[in-house]
């Protein structure tokens, strides 16, 4: 927990939903320790651990129905209807106390919030879902190559050496990113440069 903190905080490019997600589940775990009823039924626990997640998804993309999707998807096998309103009515507590908050002072709910000021052309379509297409191709890859580093490290004698391991990983990860000047951005200017106006597009008519 201490470790994504410090990582979310420094601006590299861990993500905020994973960090929150953990963050907000280890908050419930400690929490369900003081309580029987949640400390002694793994069922509850796992109740109060889904309601956690759509709070953590919530609070890092202002999306409380998004969370409980998530938390649907992830975390139970075993959703029940009672499970999903606590967990959305969750999920929009965490949305209204960040809103409160105002962690940013921004007075916006995440750090980005999108307003189109320019059309996009139907031109760009085909753009858009060639990237989908890649991006589904490379998440494979990755997929495929984490499976066989997982076979890899078990069938070696990688697994007993985890700190050079993490440091030859953490080498690899550097040098590689280095070489884009987008990869050595600031996440937060990363963001604000993904979500800025092209400056060539006509407006949206009014």
């Amino acid at each position: 927990s201490v470790g994504l903190v410090l990582s979310v905080a420094s601006g590299m490019g861990v993500g905020l939903e994973a960090a929150y997600v953990h963050l907000a589940c280890c908050v419930a775990n400690v929490s369900a320790r003081f309580f029987s009823k949640y400390a002694k039924s793994e069922v509850k626990k796992r109740e109060l651990l889904s309601g956690a997640a759509a709070a953590g998804i919530s609070v890092a993309f202002g999306a409380p129905v998004g969370g409980v999707l998530f938390s649907l998807e992830m975390l139970s096998s075993y959703f029940p209807p009672k499970t999903i309103w606590r967990s959305f009515y969750c999920a929009i507590v965490a949305a209204i106390t960040l809103r409160g908050i105002d962690p940013l002072h921004s007075g916006k709910l995440v750090a980005f919030e999108i307003t189109y000021h320019y059309a996009f052309g139907w031109f760009e379509m085909p753009v858009f879902v060639m990237l989908g297409a890649l991006g589904g191709l490379v998440g494979t890859l990755l997929l495929k190559l984490t499976v066989w580093y997982g076979h890899l490290r078990l069938s070696s004698s990688i697994a007993k050496h985890p700190v050079y391991e993490v440091g030859v990983v953490a080498a690899v990860s550097a040098s590689a990113t280095y070489l884009s000047s987008f990869l050595r951005m600031d996440t937060t200017d990363l963001l604000a440069a993904l979500y800025s106006d092209c400056k060539c597009a006509a407006p949206l008519p009014r």
